[in-house]
């Protein structure tokens, strides 16, 4: 495996690390949000403008991909 493939295969690793930690944090956060955070505005604020950073994050990432896939057939 040629070194630009093994560091992607590192970032892929930590990155999908990254991505398992935060789905679990969301999954804990559902408790205080059923149950205190309800009427929250600037809590529904906060998850809506991390969606949306999110979602453009993750669109950068597959583009890259896609690039790097293109590349190297």
């Amino acid at each position: 495996m040629s070194d630009r493939n093994e560091k992607a295969a590192k970032r892929a690793t930590f990155e999908g690390r990254v991505h398992l930690v935060l789905a679990v944090m969301w999954l804990l956060l559902l408790i205080p949000t059923i149950l205190w955070w309800k009427n929250s505005i600037l809590w529904v604020l906060s998850v809506s403008l991390y969606a949306n950073i999110v979602s453009h994050i993750s669109a950068y990432q597959g583009t890259k991909a896609e690039k790097m896939s293109a590349e190297n057939p």
